[in-house]
């Protein structure tokens, strides 16, 4: 069933009908579909447009092509041109005729652009609950490690003693503020576009806001043309996808270096890992990897949403049919990426002591011998000069930092001298970063209090 062709005089070129149908894949908006068109009905009904029995009677129907839907996935298989026409279809089968007047005065051109705006709030919506449930397993494993001490890196290259509570809330942060992004692009997300028309509005008396009640939506949109074409809202909910599937990249990063044996930070939940097909001894991050490496489809789904709309003149073009794979494969490859990660994380099994045993590395105690020698009354510059001298000089001789810096500052800082324990102690060094933001337990116990209450305040 076409929802046009009443000035042809013939079907469509086979091929062109196959390339033209989108039902292949906005089939996935049919709950959606049904949900705006029973909103329709319904305002249709109040206004007069018809008669109220009539949309009781479109209503029902459309609830019962829901109810056969859900009893029998095979409801949805059909040989129709979008997911529009699919309903009415359906829907024409239940109450006859009068399933055309579903469509009074409704345009697909805001049929299409509804429900995806409604597939993109409940996308949202489960997002935001998948990167609260990220960030939990986090900070549970992060105030475990608070006070757990091990390398931090700059430039991949150990460099200041930290502890594994204080990278579990780094990684946190980042997902916080993910979070926050969609929840603002929730509020562009959530404005009506139904009695938008094709792209001049609807002539009818219809009630706006009572439908936007109707669907949930906070407000309605305030310009016809520009309802029919926006795609802003898809372009920023992919955008958010984008930087979160970043920050899930970074974090299977570190992990899948640390759960190396050249690391052994932690171990990884086996049932996260694969086996070798050859290697009898591998268990490989593949779940990690996986992510990282589909970090590549979500930042192409934010480049093809944006190379589509490039150019467009105003108003609704058949391009636009384009821009659902796009939110689909991001927003799936970003809520299955979610999951997995917070498994990973919340099976980690961390090793206190492979950990501590590579933040005991005396090079990284450099930076604290310089500014305790600053706060002496060196100045910093000369103090960061005369500790890089002593770490060339335990590199050339092969002694130990601390061992170099005990025979040359014990005339020029004997204070300094006389804490060397505890500068080059690991715990030592992180509890003096007691800052908020620091690496000190108590900071650190409060950095990721502070995280998980913003992801789970709303």
């Amino acid at each position: 069933m076409k929802l046009w062709g009443g000035n042809y005089s013939a079907d469509p070129d086979a091929a062109f009908w196959e390339f033209n149908r989108s039902f292949p894949f906005d089939r996935r908006l049919v709950r959606e579909e049904i949900a705006a068109s029973r909103a329709w009905v319904r305002a249709l009904g109040r206004s007069g447009a018809i008669k109220p029995e009539e949309a009781t009677t479109l209503e029902r129907g459309l609830g019962e092509v829901l109810a056969k839907l859900e009893a029998d996935p095979a409801y949805l298989e059909a040989d129709v041109e979008d997911v529009h026409s699919f309903v009415e279809e359906r829907l024409g089968e239940i109450v006859g005729e009068l399933a055309g007047q579903a469509h009074l005065g409704r345009s697909r051109n805001e049929q299409t652009v509804t429900a995806l705006r409604l597939f993109s709030r409940g996308a949202i919506d489960v997002l935001a609950r998948g990167v609260a449930s990220l960030v939990g397993a986090l900070v549970e494993q992060g105030r475990k490690g608070a006070d757990a001490v091990m390398p931090g890196y700059t430039h991949t290259r150990a460099a200041e003693p930290i502890t594994f509570g204080f990278w579990a809330a780094a990684h946190a942060w980042g997902l916080v503020r993910d979070r926050e992004r969609l929840r603002d692009a929730r509020v562009r997300v959530d404005v009506m576009p139904l009695g938008s028309g094709a792209l001049a509005g609807a002539s009818l008396p219809l009630d706006r806001e009572a439908m936007a009640k109707d669907l949930g939506f906070a407000t309605v949109s305030p310009a016809a043309l520009d309802a029919v074409m926006d795609r802003d809202f898809a372009v920023e909910l992919v955008s958010c996808c984008a930087q979160l599937q970043t920050h899930l990249a970074r974090l299977s990063e570190d992990l899948v270096h640390f759960a190396g044996p050249e690391y052994g930070f932690v171990t990884l939940p086996e049932a996260f890992t694969t086996g070798s097909s050859l290697m009898p001894q591998k268990k490989n991050p593949d779940a990690l990897e996986l992510v990282r490496g589909k970090t590549a489809r979500v930042d192409a789904a934010l480049l093809r949403l944006l190379v589509l709309l490039k150019g467009l003149p105003a108003g609704y073009q058949k391009d636009l049919q384009e821009d659902k794979e796009a939110v689909f494969d991001a927003v799936d490859t970003v809520t299955g990426s979610l999951a997995v990660m917070t498994g990973v994380v919340a099976g980690l099994a961390p090793s206190r002591e492979a950990m501590s045993a590579a933040a005991g590395r005396e090079e990284m105690m450099a930076a604290g011998l310089a500014v305790a020698l600053a706060r002496e009354g060196m100045p910093f510059r000369r103090a960061h000069h005369v500790v890089g001298a002593l770490v060339a000089e335990a590199q050339k001789s092969g002694r130990s930092l601390k061992a170099v810096a005990a025979e040359k500052l014990k005339t020029d800082s004997p204070a300094v001298t006389a804490r060397l324990e505890q500068l080059f102690d690991p715990l030592e060094a992180v509890k003096a970063k007691s800052l908020v933001g620091g690496t000190a337990p108590d900071a650190v116990r409060a950095s990721l209090d502070a995280a998980l209450a913003r992801v789970t305040r709303s």
